[in-house]
Protein backbone atom coordinates (compact mmCIF):
# COMPACT_ATOMS: atom_id res chain seq x y z
CA UNK A 1 0.00 0.00 0.00
CA UNK A 2 2.35 2.54 1.09
CA UNK A 3 6.33 2.66 0.08
CA UNK A 4 8.58 2.09 2.97
CA UNK A 5 11.21 4.68 4.18
CA UNK A 6 12.31 2.04 6.66
CA UNK A 7 15.30 1.03 4.46
CA UNK A 8 16.61 4.09 3.07
CA UNK A 9 15.57 7.03 6.31
CA UNK A 10 14.00 7.89 9.34
CA UNK A 11 10.50 10.10 9.47
CA UNK A 12 10.71 12.33 12.22
CA UNK A 13 8.02 14.29 13.41
CA UNK A 14 8.43 17.46 15.77
CA UNK A 15 6.57 20.70 16.69
CA UNK A 16 6.90 23.70 14.11
CA UNK A 17 9.19 26.74 15.21
CA UNK A 18 9.07 29.91 13.52
CA UNK A 19 12.78 29.16 11.80
CA UNK A 20 10.67 26.88 9.81
CA UNK A 21 8.26 29.04 8.20
CA UNK A 22 10.07 29.59 5.50
CA UNK A 23 9.94 25.74 4.38
CA UNK A 24 6.51 25.31 5.76
CA UNK A 25 5.39 28.28 3.14
CA UNK A 26 7.31 26.37 0.84
CA UNK A 27 5.02 23.11 0.69
CA UNK A 28 2.18 24.84 1.13
CA UNK A 29 2.45 26.43 -2.52
CA UNK A 30 3.45 23.15 -4.01
CA UNK A 31 0.91 21.35 -2.41
CA UNK A 32 -2.05 24.21 -2.72
CA UNK A 33 -3.06 25.68 -5.95
CA UNK A 34 -4.23 29.04 -4.25
CA UNK A 35 -5.49 30.28 -0.59
CA UNK A 36 -2.02 30.17 0.72
CA UNK A 37 -1.47 31.37 4.48
CA UNK A 38 0.55 34.64 4.89
CA UNK A 39 3.47 34.17 7.28
CA UNK A 40 1.95 36.43 9.96
CA UNK A 41 -0.84 34.17 9.65
CA UNK A 42 1.82 31.14 10.88
CA UNK A 43 3.55 33.46 13.15
CA UNK A 44 0.67 33.73 15.17
CA UNK A 45 -0.83 30.67 15.09
CA UNK A 46 2.54 29.57 16.59
CA UNK A 47 1.98 31.76 19.65
CA UNK A 48 -1.60 30.92 20.05
CA UNK A 49 -2.09 28.96 22.96
CA UNK A 50 -5.08 26.62 21.49
CA UNK A 51 -3.16 25.50 18.71
CA UNK A 52 -0.27 23.17 17.65
CA UNK A 53 1.53 22.66 14.28
CA UNK A 54 3.76 19.65 13.75
CA UNK A 55 6.57 19.01 10.95
CA UNK A 56 7.39 15.50 9.42
CA UNK A 57 10.48 15.67 8.19
CA UNK A 58 13.21 12.96 6.58
CA UNK A 59 16.47 12.21 8.09
CA UNK A 60 18.85 10.37 5.65
CA UNK A 61 21.83 8.57 5.34
CA UNK A 62 23.53 11.75 5.58
CA UNK A 63 22.04 13.07 8.43
CA UNK A 64 20.31 16.06 5.89
CA UNK A 65 17.04 16.89 7.61
CA UNK A 66 14.37 17.65 4.66
CA UNK A 67 10.99 18.73 5.30
CA UNK A 68 8.49 16.76 3.78
CA UNK A 69 4.82 18.23 5.35
CA UNK A 70 3.40 19.77 8.43
CA UNK A 71 -0.38 20.03 9.84
CA UNK A 72 -1.64 22.20 12.26
CA UNK A 73 -4.94 21.78 15.14
CA UNK A 74 -6.68 24.15 17.32
CA UNK A 75 -7.99 22.78 20.66
CA UNK A 76 -10.86 23.17 20.77
CA UNK A 77 -13.59 22.48 24.44
CA UNK A 78 -13.30 18.80 23.73
CA UNK A 79 -12.95 18.62 19.92
CA UNK A 80 -9.44 18.61 18.03
CA UNK A 81 -9.62 20.77 14.42
CA UNK A 82 -8.15 19.85 12.24
CA UNK A 83 -6.70 23.03 10.76
CA UNK A 84 -4.08 22.23 7.80
CA UNK A 85 -2.27 19.01 6.35
CA UNK A 86 0.22 19.65 3.48
CA UNK A 87 2.33 17.70 2.05
CA UNK A 88 5.07 17.81 -0.64
CA UNK A 89 3.61 16.39 -4.15
CA UNK A 90 6.87 14.70 -4.62
CA UNK A 91 6.78 13.36 -0.77
CA UNK A 92 2.60 11.85 -1.53
CA UNK A 93 1.31 8.50 -1.39
CA UNK A 94 4.49 7.21 0.86
CA UNK A 95 2.99 7.64 3.88
CA UNK A 96 3.67 11.29 5.36
CA UNK A 97 0.07 12.62 5.59
CA UNK A 98 -0.72 9.64 7.75
CA UNK A 99 2.26 9.76 9.84
CA UNK A 100 1.03 13.09 9.97
CA UNK A 101 -2.12 12.74 10.72
CA UNK A 102 -0.97 9.81 14.03
CA UNK A 103 0.91 12.76 15.18
CA UNK A 104 -2.28 14.53 15.32
CA UNK A 105 -4.38 11.98 17.04
CA UNK A 106 -1.45 11.66 19.45
CA UNK A 107 -2.12 15.38 20.35
CA UNK A 108 -5.84 14.68 20.76
CA UNK A 109 -5.29 11.89 23.07
CA UNK A 110 -2.74 13.05 25.09
CA UNK A 111 -5.04 16.42 25.46
CA UNK A 112 -8.40 14.25 26.66
CA UNK A 113 -10.24 15.22 23.56
CA UNK A 114 -13.02 13.38 22.25
CA UNK A 115 -12.66 13.77 18.64
CA UNK A 116 -11.13 15.64 15.67
CA UNK A 117 -12.97 17.00 13.24
CA UNK A 118 -12.07 18.68 10.14
CA UNK A 119 -12.93 20.54 6.75
CA UNK A 120 -11.89 18.99 3.17
CA UNK A 121 -12.21 20.73 0.01
CA UNK A 122 -14.81 19.23 -1.94
CA UNK A 123 -12.63 18.55 -5.05
CA UNK A 124 -10.25 16.75 -2.69
CA UNK A 125 -10.67 13.89 -3.04
CA UNK A 126 -7.18 12.23 -2.10
CA UNK A 127 -7.13 13.80 0.95
CA UNK A 128 -10.81 12.55 1.75
CA UNK A 129 -10.07 9.43 0.91
CA UNK A 130 -7.08 9.71 3.67
CA UNK A 131 -9.00 10.97 6.35
CA UNK A 132 -11.53 7.56 5.45
CA UNK A 133 -8.66 5.42 5.58
CA UNK A 134 -8.36 7.04 9.41
CA UNK A 135 -12.21 6.03 9.79
CA UNK A 136 -13.79 9.86 9.14
CA UNK A 137 -16.92 9.95 8.38
CA UNK A 138 -18.58 13.15 6.36
CA UNK A 139 -21.19 14.89 8.85
CA UNK A 140 -21.99 17.62 6.83
CA UNK A 141 -21.00 20.54 4.17
CA UNK A 142 -20.04 23.99 4.30
CA UNK A 143 -21.39 25.84 1.42
CA UNK A 144 -18.15 28.43 -0.07
CA UNK A 145 -15.91 27.94 2.42
CA UNK A 146 -13.33 28.54 0.55
CA UNK A 147 -13.19 32.05 -0.21
CA UNK A 148 -10.60 32.27 -3.32
CA UNK A 149 -13.19 30.18 -5.50
CA UNK A 150 -15.80 29.50 -3.39
CA UNK A 151 -15.79 25.92 -3.19
CA UNK A 152 -17.60 23.99 -0.69
CA UNK A 153 -16.09 21.73 1.60
CA UNK A 154 -16.73 18.92 3.58
CA UNK A 155 -17.03 18.58 7.17
CA UNK A 156 -15.47 15.05 8.43
CA UNK A 157 -15.53 13.62 12.56
CA UNK A 158 -13.88 11.19 13.42
CA UNK A 159 -15.16 8.14 15.40
CA UNK A 160 -14.51 9.05 19.26
CA UNK A 161 -11.02 8.87 20.18
CA UNK A 162 -11.88 6.44 23.05
CA UNK A 163 -13.80 3.41 21.00
CA UNK A 164 -13.04 0.12 20.73
CA UNK A 165 -13.26 1.03 16.64
CA UNK A 166 -10.74 4.15 17.05
CA UNK A 167 -8.24 2.66 19.19
CA UNK A 168 -8.04 -0.31 16.83
CA UNK A 169 -7.57 2.19 13.42
CA UNK A 170 -4.80 3.78 15.62
CA UNK A 171 -3.31 0.38 16.65
CA UNK A 172 -3.44 -0.82 12.94
CA UNK A 173 -1.57 2.31 11.59
CA UNK A 174 0.92 2.44 14.25
CA UNK A 175 1.85 -0.80 13.38
CA UNK A 176 2.11 -0.67 9.85
CA UNK A 177 4.35 3.32 9.73
CA UNK A 178 6.37 1.66 13.14
CA UNK A 179 5.54 4.85 15.31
Amino acid sequence: MFQSFQNRAKINVRLMTEFDLDHVRNIERKAYDTDFWSRRTFEEELVNGFSEYLIAEIIDKEQQNQMLGFAGVWFMKDQLHLVTLAVLPDSQKVGIGSILLLGCFGLAISADMQSIVLEVRESNFKAQNLYKRFGFRKIGKLARYYRDNDEDAIVMLSHPLNSLTMKSLLREWHLIFGV
